[in-house]
């Protein structure tokens, strides 16, 4: 999915520029990824509360021991939350720069906000680097998200789900969106998301204005790769999955619900959802067992991809 006005020719940044912001955007990514990985630095504003607790524990003051143990615990909350918004906003920077052209003084301007943000981000302050690409970012932007990945600006809702009529090898593929955001949504053009190889009629389609409670369905003729002989039962035709996308302007929830449609259990099933571009997941939903008709649900958050810096 992609917003139908962005902008299509324009002449684009020059490619030393470029990879120098890209180059510090990285070193920013690399200090961030060591944040949360080196227990020096993830656990340094936690430190004084552990501490205490521990010496709490000793002399059997069980209660203030749990307090400073759930402050430690809203630290580490509140780091998570800051890498997050601050990959948001990474993947952010990459986007706008392949789509707009950057000026010799916006560089200088560019390269100065990530040295900063890295500086911030090397003491551990992860929310002040997060604040410092922010602000970046809306200084590039001028407040004009239109022509960026709605997965990471937008606030929506996206619903898929695939049904099988009797008699064919060839599906149909529902898609829902519903614009559950404060502002409308502009004109985009769509491709279903399809596993590769499959064929999609139509290929894609252009969506029209969504207006604020605006709810516009949508349905593609879909063809798996490979036909199945008349004694094989497809899985398709025995498990119904029906996702949902909850997008939150780079914040995803997905929910897997799969219902077993056989008359027989089905085990070891592994539910692969499409991800949004730039986004990622750090494992994929596992079912050991479904019985018949049994339903599982299931929620799962994405992340905006770090390695990738939010490509769409």
């Amino acid at each position: 999915m992609r917003d139908e006005n962005s902008p299509q020719g324009g002449e684009p940044s020059s490619s030393a520029s470029t990879a120098q912001i890209l180059a510090a955007s990285r070193d920013l990514e690399q200090y961030v990824t060591g944040v949360v990985q080196d227990e020096a630095n993830s656990l340094a504003g936690t430190e004084v509360q552990i501490g205490e607790a521990r010496g709490f524990l000793r002399t059997h003051q069980l209660g203030k021991a749990l307090k400073s143990v759930e402050v430690a615990e809203q630290a580490l909350e509140i780091l998570e939350e800051d890498v997050l918004f601050l990959r948001r906003n990474i993947a952010m920077l990459h986007r706008l720069l392949k789509e707009k052209k950057v000026g010799e003084q916006e560089v200088e301007t560019i390269l100065l906000r990530l040295r900063s943000a890295t500086g911030a981000a090397e003491i551990g302050d992860v929310g002040a680097a997060a604040g410092e690409v922010e602000y970046l970012v809306d200084d590039l932007i001028g407040g004009n998200t239109s022509t960026l990945n709605p997965f990471l600006f937008r606030h929506f809702w996206l619903g898929l789900e695939t049904r099988w009529p009797a008699g064919g090898d060839d599906g149909v593929l529902v898609v829902r969106i519903i614009n559950d955001g404060p502002v409308a949504m502009p004109p985009m053009r769509m491709a279903p998301p399809v596993p590769n190889g499959w064929t999609s009629t139509p290929s894609s389609v252009d969506l029209p204005i969504i207006a604020p409670g605006g709810n516009l369905p949508l349905r593609f003729s879909i063809s798996p790769n490979r036909r199945t002989n008349a004694d094989e039962i497809p899985l398709s035709r025995k498990l119904a999955v029906t996702t949902g996308y909850e997008m939150r302007t780079g914040e995803i929830t997905v929910t897997i619900r799969a219902q077993n449609r056989s008359m027989e259990p089905l085990s070891d099933i592994v539910l692969s959802p499409w991800l949004p571009p730039g986004f990622t997941t750090e494992k994929v939903p596992f079912i050991a067992r479904l019985a018949p008709d049994e339903v599982a649900v299931i929620r799962m958050p994405l992340r905006i991809s770090m390695s990738s810096g939010g490509q769409s």
